[in-house]
């Protein structure tokens, strides 16, 4: 691909990703939402961290594997149980992370 041709293409990408955003922003700023819409609204943050946390547990060289053999896995069920009981953001993190470390350094 040539050069202009990329730069181009950056141009436009760029100018529909400021419409798509502008969009929500600009557009809808003077109305009230649909009580369905906000209702999806409020889920679009904890989807995009499930998508990212999944593809980083689960996706190995471009490939899904459920693979249990690794410390992620067990780190992040920990985290998980850990937020189910406190509900405490802190508290996952540190709990994860800690469970993390010590399963990298205990296993070979």
């Amino acid at each position: 691909m040539s050069t202009p041709i990329l730069l181009a293409l950056l141009v436009v990408v760029g100018i529909l990703t400021f419409l798509y955003r502008y969009a929500m922003i600009g557009f809808f700023a003077k109305h009230a939402l649909p009580g369905w819409l906000h209702a999806l609204c409020r889920h679009i943050a904890p989807a995009s961290f499930a998508a990212l946390t999944a593809s980083a547990l689960f996706v190995h060289g471009g490939d899904v594997q459920f693979a249990f053999d690794t410390p992620r896995p067990w780190a992040a069920l920990a985290a998980v149980i850990v937020a189910w009981r406190t509900r405490n953001v802190l508290a996952t993190i540190a709990a994860g992370m800690a469970t993390l470390y010590l399963l990298k350094f205990l296993l070979p």
